[in-house]
């Protein structure tokens, strides 16, 4: 390239500034029940299916939510517990003191997708298990799970059990090699009892898990006979835990990193969700199958506990409520109420007071429905039908508390593998009428809306579909995730459309809500990835919130799913805070750090570009992309932060930045890939390993943009 060719300019115009001020809650995250991403990341119990529960299989299938992926399943037994021992015959046993019931519209009922009816299907009682004894030889169960024994040494085990003919069982941690490390000696009697112990580790474990801030071991429970033993209800938490329950690492990351709101609780479990569940004492929720994920949902972290977590952690809570007939308008009415109802005038506050919750929660910010359009999705409609919904939905909720706001389902405009919703639509890769079919049905009734936006290419087994793109297009492996990378820069374009949709519909002060948003490369195995711990995934990740915060006006809130924040085990390795939260947080920092209101001023970029090629579905080729972009937000003190990333995964930029301010320096802070490689992946927890961060004072008008960069330039007049 030449000079000319390889050179960007940044203008900045702060006289031409915003009349409206950007918003904090952009730098959220999103919150599922799905995984290890709640148990143990938020709410720190590392038991799966504690209530020794017929396990659910649909969705993700038997190993959904399991943090070891070689756990087999046996006869008798609840899964994933093992046996241990020669002396012990195993069964599930109808009863115990909690577990599952049937919902039978969850069960089967006509708005589940098939592939998400419960597995096996008919579990109509909770289970408890048995362990039979004839003669006085050892045996047992137990779980492997994967322990954060770097931060905590002591462990807290509540177990509920009961016994003919035995009057003692025993609790142990053990190595994966059976070696007892810790135990405790439990007394049982013929009647129910919770009992809790606690067992302390003289030092971490030599066997880590995936990622060395976790050891593995079993948790057994063991007994000799004759006689049998039941077990029912058990708990594995840290003893360190915030309030007894919190995860405090997960607590500690999204307060050094700033996230400002979180939305719960999806995602596609929030379809499913019955709020009275989620309340009461612990032992007397229900464990729920998880339709879409697959696994069992035991509702430890209900809606007061979540609230409190969201206290705790400094966030802006966002509610999803679900919209299908087995739930309904006065259900999310009455979840209102319970929440944000005083406790003096309202029945439902009362009953949070006597839950403990004294002073309601005051949550703002709620949506109706997550993905109706989506065929996956439990209650899943057309468009007309849901704008009828949505308004009733709304109205309800609004008079129980007029000072919420409630958000629409709205649709990507570029999801191209939904038309109107309907289930039997056949409008494959022709851009969805859903938005337009809502605002027209809905119009003025609507406050807000809510959008997702995940970016992937050509997804699935498509190895030859991506080469073949490639030869096609005379691009390489590098530009195929260029075009991703990129895609903030198109989707700036469609969030237009869809704010002059709202205006055109008599709404003209829509809220939008990006509730879902990330970039996942669907790529082939030898290609690199812009995946999540590369500089290549941050540029992504900053063009975006560059995007949200130029479409301020609009957009005023968004939810990453980004469970890095997260602390969980993983089986495919737990990943580290990333590139792109170190930015999210160089972003989020100037707007929290005063209460000065931040602008956005004019700011004009002359970038090199590149043609946006359609990548698969959910994508449309568009008209060429810069590959350099930037945003400025100026305070009312006259500071000014402007926000600059090379969206070029090859080239480094030398850019000439240029302020009309007529005075004052300029600070900069520039985030780079080591080596200038874009795809190196971040691997510790501690410090950077795939980024450097350099800070300097701007000398002469001129910077390099390194490929996958990314730089704050700070002025104060």
């Amino acid at each position: 390239m030449s000079r000319e060719e390889s050179t960007v300019s940044i203008a900045v115009d702060t006289d031409d500034a915003s009349e409206w001020s950007v918003s904090p809650l952009l730098f959220g995250k999103f919150q599922e029940h799905l995984d290890s991403a709640i148990y143990p990341g938020v709410y720190e119990d590392y038991l799966r299916n504690g209530s020794f529960e017929v396990w659910n299989a649909s969705g993700g299938g038997p190993m959904a939510g399991i943090v070891f992926d070689d756990i087999a399943e046996h006869d008798g037994i609840a899964y994933p517990w093992q046996p241990t021992g020669d002396g012990a015959t195993y069964e599930q046993v109808t009863g115990g003191i909690h577990g599952r019931h049937r919902d039978d519209a969850l069960d089967g009922g006509p708005e589940v997708p098939e592939e998400c009816y419960p597995v096996p299907q008919e579990v109509t009682e909770p289970r408890f298990q048995r362990l039979s004894f004839e003669n006085s030889d050892e045996g047992g169960v137990f779980q492997r799970v994967a322990l954060p024994d770097e931060r905590a040494r002591m462990f807290n085990v509540t177990v509920t059990v009961r016994s003919e003919g035995i009057d003692e069982c025993t609790v142990a941690l053990t190595a994966p090699d059976g070696d007892a490390l810790v135990s405790a000696m439990v007394p049982v009697t013929g009647s129910w009892e919770c009992v809790e112990v606690e067992l302390e580790l003289d030092a971490a474990i030599d066997e880590r898990y995936a990622e060395p801030q976790y050891g593995t071991y079993d948790l057994t429970i063991t007994a000799d006979g004759p006689g049998h033993l039941d077990l029912d209800w058990s708990t594995l938490i840290p003893g360190d835990a915030v309030e007894g329950i919190y995860n405090p690492a997960t607590i500690n990351l999204l307060r050094d990193f700033d996230v400002t709101t979180i939305r719960w609780p999806g995602g596609n479990y929030a379809s499913q969700v019955h709020w009275r569940d989620t309340i009461g004492p612990v032992e007397e929720r229900p464990v729920v199958p998880i339709v879409n994920w697959g696994g069992l949902e035991p509702n430890y972290l209900g809606t007061n506990e979540w609230l409190r977590f969201c206290e705790l952690a400094d966030v802006e809570p966002y509610i999803t409520v679900p919209f299908w007939s087995a739930t309904g308008p006065e259900e999310a009415a009455d979840w209102v109420e319970y929440i944000n109802g005083d406790p003096e005038e309202s029945k439902l506050g009362a009953l949070r007071a006597e839950h403990g919750y004294e002073e309601p929660w005051d949550v703002t910010y709620w949506g109706v429905g997550n993905e109706v359009w989506g065929h996956w999705q439990v209650g899943n409609t057309d468009a007309a039908t849901y704008a009828e919904g949505y308004v009733e939905y709304r109205d309800a909720m609004r008079e129980v508390d007029p000072d919420i706001e409630v958000d629409a389902s709205a649709i990507d405009p570029w999801f191209t593998s939904v038309y109107d919703g309907a289930s039997a639509d056949s409008h494959e890769s022709e851009p969805p009428i859903w938005n337009e079919v809502l605002f027209e049905k809905a119009g003025d009734a609507i406050e807000g809306i809510d959008l997702h936006r995940y970016t992937a290419g050509i997804k699935g087994n498509n190895t030859e579909a991506r080469e073949t793109w490639c030869e096609e297009h005379s691009e390489d492996p590098i530009g195929y995730n260029e075009i991703l990378v990129n895609f903030p820069q198109v989707y700036d374009r469609l969030l237009s459309d869809v704010e002059d949709l709202a205006v055109e519909n008599g709404s003209p002060n829509c809220r939008l809500t990006i509730g879902e948003w990330n970039l996942g490369p669907a790529v082939n195995e030898d290609w690199p990835a812009a995946q999540t711990g590369t500089m290549a995934h941050a540029a992504y990740a900053a063009k975006t919130f560059q995007t949200f915060i130029r479409h301020g006006e609009y957009v005023q809130m968004g939810h990453w799913t980004d469970y890095t924040l997260y602390p969980h085990p993983d089986p495919h390795g737990p990943a580290p805070p990333h590139p792109g939260a170190y930015i999210q947080r160089e972003m989020a920092e100037p707007l929290l750090e005063s209460d000065a209101k931040w602008a956005v001023a004019d700011t004009n970029v002359e970038s090199p570009d590149r043609p946006f090629l359609q990548t698969g579905n959910w994508s449309l080729p568009a008209d060429n992309i810069a590959l350099v972009d930037a945003v400025t937000i100026v305070s009312d003190d006259g500071t000014t932060h402007t926000f600059a990333t090379n969206g070029s995964l090859c080239e480094t930029y030398e850019t000439s930045v240029e302020f009309d301010d007529g005075g004052g320096s300029t600070e900069v802070t520039l985030y780079r890939p080591v080596d200038d490689d874009p795809f190196l992946v971040q691997e510790s927890r501690n410090k950077p390993d795939a980024f450097e961060i350099e800070t300097f004072t701007l000398e002469d008008g001129y910077v390099e943009l390194p490929p996958a960069s990314f730089m704050k330039l700070t002025r104060q007049i």
